[in-house]
């Protein structure tokens, strides 16, 4: 399991730490790199929205959610008859980006993990006093709380030189 101890971002931006790889030569005053996980888990942290990704007998689908994080898990809330709700209970990833387009830079963080929906009435409301921004945009009730634990997450960022 990934390491996710280090100091969080500053800025949207990522400050790239000493574990991060150079993925390949700038190109026109840019430089593509991996950034730790660390680093990957720090720029998750404010939440906001991501994407997950699951597979159904029709294929994979991607599906927009709005998240936070809490403790060492992606929070997302769903309602009880979407196709999230129906796959909260599996393996699945999870992707948010960041584009920076004054600057020609950004970033984007992949996790790998497992979905778990919180039926646990203490953990509902544990997450929902750890997670009082976490609104879903979508109308309705979205009272089905779903915990991603990654597995593996990696990212990577560009950014000029």
């Amino acid at each position: 399991m990934a390491s996710w101890k280090g100091a969080a971002s500053s800025s949207g931006s990522p400050a790239l730490d000493q574990n991060s790889v150079p993925l390949g030569m700038p190109a026109q005053g840019r430089v593509l790199r991996a950034i730790s996980p660390t680093e990957c888990f720090n720029l998750l942290e404010p939440g906001g929205i991501g994407r997950v990704g699951f597979t159904t007998a029709d294929g994979v689908m991607m599906l927009p959610v709005n998240f936070a994080v809490s403790g060492k898990a992606i929070i997302f809330r769903t309602a009880p008859d979407t196709l999230l709700a129906l796959h909260a209970d599996a393996r699945l990833s999870f992707e948010v980006d960041h584009f920076d387009e004054a600057f020609n830079g950004g970033w984007s963080v992949l996790v790998h993990g497992h979905a778990h929906q919180v039926t646990d009435e203490r953990e509902v409301q544990h997450l929902e006093g750890a997670t009082p921004h976490l609104q879903p945009w979508a109308p309705g009730a979205r009272d089905v709380y779903v915990r991603i634990v990654p597995t593996h997450i990696s990212g990577r960022s560009i950014r000029p030189c």
